[in-house]
């Protein structure tokens, strides 16, 4: 087992780094701010400690021996790890608890970071860390303490509680509607849908439910999130199917319009997952009444 007296320091490791990313002694002295002397000191002495070199020397240069090569992602690595870890802990008040929320990119972008500051205001001593990400939550994960997923109507989905289900609203840009105006359903066969690639389904329904006579025209760009979506109805691209609740009334004024006031409900709810001994800590059990309170969807 290697004694701790025996690791790299952080000196050498990091200056390994600078010459590595420069191949060069003189210009990592220059991005260190020590001198050509310090630089190849600190890598003489790490090879040393090694036992084999990490770079060949030539008359004109340097390059990365093998063994180089093999360390140098390990340590770039392990350098991002420990200034990343670092700089949480600076950047957390350690008198403070902290509720670690995982919500999917759109849920994040499109609701959340909106009104997520009127439940930091009502819990002055929590502090709030937000991630994204999509798709199952493992069983064995417990990174974070809750976790929002959208994902098919069920009762038998573990650790969830439905916040609420999925209503979709029919949108597009007011520029797009002034120039081809949408009067009854069936001009819908005038414009280009936004394909929703990850549940292509819900413009076949949709079409269905509003009784659409003819196969509509789906555009050549199509996206996996709504925010994406959100974002192509704003270029013009088309209309699109967003769900209610992440479409504010001062968007819908401004930008998008849905002249129809067509919307469908999907066979998607949104969910709030966190295992039993989860929700019954405060913080969570007090950030699930908030969102149970708040999530009020806007109407067409």
């Amino acid at each position: 087992m290697i004694k701790s007296s025996e690791f790299p320091s952080t000196r050498a490791l990091r200056t390994f780094m600078a010459v590595a990313s420069t191949m060069s002694f003189s210009k990592a002295a220059i991005q260190l701010s020590v001198s050509q002397g310090a630089v190849s000191k600190q890598i003489a002495a790490l090879e040393q400690q090694l036992g084999q070199p990490l770079f060949h020397r030539h008359i004109n240069g340097i390059n990365l021996t093998k063994a180089g090569e093999r360390y140098l992602p390990k340590v770039a690595e392990a350098l991002q790890l420990i200034q990343t870890s670092t700089a949480n802990l600076i950047q957390t008040d350690m008198t403070r608890d902290v509720l670690s929320v995982n919500v999917t990119p759109s849920f994040a972008s499109l609701w959340l970071i909106e009104h997520i500051e009127l439940f930091s205001n009502q819990h002055p001593n929590l502090q709030i860390s937000i991630k994204i990400g999509d798709g199952p939550v493992k069983s064995s994960r417990n990174d974070c303490d809750v976790y929002i997923r959208c994902l098919p109507l069920s009762k038998h989905h573990e650790h969830a509680h439905l916040l609420m289900q999925e209503s979709l609203q029919l949108v597009g840009s007011n520029t797009l509607l002034i120039d081809n105006p949408l009067q009854t359903v069936q001009d819908l066969n005038r414009h280009t849908l936004i394909p929703q690639i990850t549940r292509p389904q819900l413009w076949e329904m949709f079409t269905k439910e509003h009784q659409l006579a003819h196969t509509p025209r789906y555009g050549k760009i199509g996206y996996e999130h709504f925010y994406m979506s959100l974002e192509g109805v704003k270029s013009h691209q088309g209309l699109a199917l967003l769900p209610n609740f992440m479409l504010t009334n001062t968007l819908l004024s401004t930008q998008l319009n849905n002249p129809l006031g067509l919307s469908m409900h999907s066979p998607y709810g949104y969910y709030l997952i966190a295992p039993n001994y989860k929700r019954g800590i405060d913080k969570v059990h007090r950030f699930e009444q908030w969102l149970n309170a708040t999530l009020q969807p806007v109407h067409p």
